[in-house]
């Protein structure tokens, strides 16, 4: 970093672990770096009940090795159970060295509960303390709470769309659907993240001012339009997993839809940081 980076790093890395620390308490919760082998085995067995998976996407084994090797792998704790974890290894992308956060998940029962959000925060101040200035996820775009999440509750950026990202992947989220994932871009000393952090959220721009892309049709499949100008709007269903349990085909329909409007938008240089409750997407560029 050159000398204007650290000394943006350096102000935002007491305010970060103040806030950070505040998100703890709110959420009643305990967010530390993972060290013992045990607390690895119980991070990895909550990955799995998270993700229903009996094929572990963690296993400890990995856990204990990327915290070895210097990397973020910390546990959101109540007393003495695990009830979220995060982990992130680092990365260089476009000649920008960052913190990549491959898994975030929260046990089922405390999901809405902020407990995510404390995760998050405990990551941003771990990232800041270790040189990196912003942190990069994949995310399903798909998913509306999450993605509300990420952009308006963290203030990230979706920045890139990526068709089928994973393969396939056979568990109780993902079902076997095509694994197209959004890259979110979370600049850790900006300020829509410092606000954020401090609990306000991202003001959601108007959507009036936007041109359609993509909406629901009378009969709840993805209706495609043309957009041009400089804000485009894309629906998406309230609960996608729910979708591909009842109707997987119209589902993989809203999949490839979401693909060929706001992926596409995406690579043409537009970017995505809000979405609103009701499910639209705001893209701009």
């Amino acid at each position: 970093m050159n000398p204007t980076e650290l000394d943006e790093v350096g102000s935002a890395l007491g305010p970060a672990a103040k806030a950070a620390h505040r998100a703890g308490e709110q959420a009643g919760v305990e967010v530390r770096a993972l060290d013992t082998l045990s607390e690895f085995e119980a991070a990895s067995r909550l990955i799995s009940r998270i993700w229903d998976d009996d094929e572990p996407k963690a296993p400890a084994g990995l856990l204990r090795a990327l915290s070895h090797a210097g990397n973020f792998v910390a546990g959101a704790w109540r007393g003495e159970n695990v009830v979220g974890v995060s982990l992130a290894f680092f990365g260089i992308e476009d000649a920008e060295f960052h913190l990549h956060s491959h898994i975030t998940g929260v046990r089922p029962d405390l999901q809405g509960t902020s407990v995510g959000f404390a995760l998050k925060q405990f990551q941003r101040t771990w990232a800041l303390e270790h040189g990196a200035r912003t942190v990069r996820w994949t995310a399903d775009p798909l998913v509306r709470m999450n993605m509300f999440f990420n952009l308006v509750k963290l203030g990230g950026t979706i920045v890139a769309y990526h068709d089928d990202f994973y393969g396939r992947i056979v568990d109780g989220l993902n079902a076997d659907d095509d694994t197209d994932r959004v890259v979110v871009r979370w600049d850790l000393t900006s300020d829509r993240v410092v606000s954020a952090a401090n609990g306000t959220p991202v003001a959601v721009p108007p959507v009036s001012e936007g041109t359609v892309i993509l909406r629901a049709d009378p009969d709840g499949r993805p209706a495609m339009a043309e957009g041009d100008g400089d804000t485009l709007l894309a629906w998406i269903p309230e609960d996608i997993v729910r979708l591909r349990e009842a109707d997987a085909a119209t589902a993989h329909a809203w999949r490839r839809a979401l693909r060929e409007t706001a992926g596409r938008s995406l690579a043409a240089g537009f970017q995505a940081q809000a979405i609103t409750r009701n499910g639209w997407f705001v893209l701009t560029r």
